[in-house]
């Protein structure tokens, strides 16, 4: 089974991947930063092809599932946040893929961090234990190990795994 997981933001995250032999291997994990002096439609192209290049490349894929959202802290974090999911979202389909299921941030860090306030470090702690990644493994950034994170919440929630 092969699982694309996006940690949708203006700068999202991506992260793939797969069980074998019952085990959650990280087969890939990346991420981008738009520059916030660009105007949002340059931003949303690029989280576009972003999301084009790890479907291309990395596909084909059983299950895409992201991080549920409702709105952000403002209206202008919502504005990029759903923007960026739109255009996600028309990646996914130019390759025939749809958002299979989406997971709340709570539950993500209920499920990897140990409790639903975990903080990035402590998410970002559990992806590691339970993808057995050594201690010196580093991840670009916060939204590439949150795309691993709803990824491994999914596949632990519908047992699929376990940790």
């Amino acid at each position: 089974m092969r699982i694309l997981a996006f940690d949708i933001s203006a700068s999202p995250g991506v992260a793939v991947l797969e069980i074998k032999r019952g085990r959650p291997l990280l087969v890939y994990a990346d991420s981008i930063k738009t520059d916030t002096s660009t105007p949002d439609s340059q931003r949303f192209a690029y989280v576009e092809a972003f999301a084009i290049k790890a479907i291309h490349e990395r596909g084909p894929f059983d299950v895409v599932v992201r991080e549920h959202f409702t709105k952000g802290g403002s209206k202008r974090s919502t504005q990029l946040v759903f923007g960026s999911w739109a255009m996600i979202d028309a990646a996914l389909g130019k390759y025939g893929y749809k958002v299979d299921a989406e997971i709340t941030p709570t539950t993500v860090k209920k499920i990897v961090g140990g409790n639903g306030s975990a903080s990035k470090e402590e998410v970002e702690a559990g992806v590691r234990r339970i993808l057995g990644l050594a201690d010196d493994y580093v991840f670009k950034s916060n939204d590439e190990s949150d795309a691993a994170a709803i990824g491994l919440a999914y596949l632990i929630r519908e047992g699929l795994i376990e940790t």
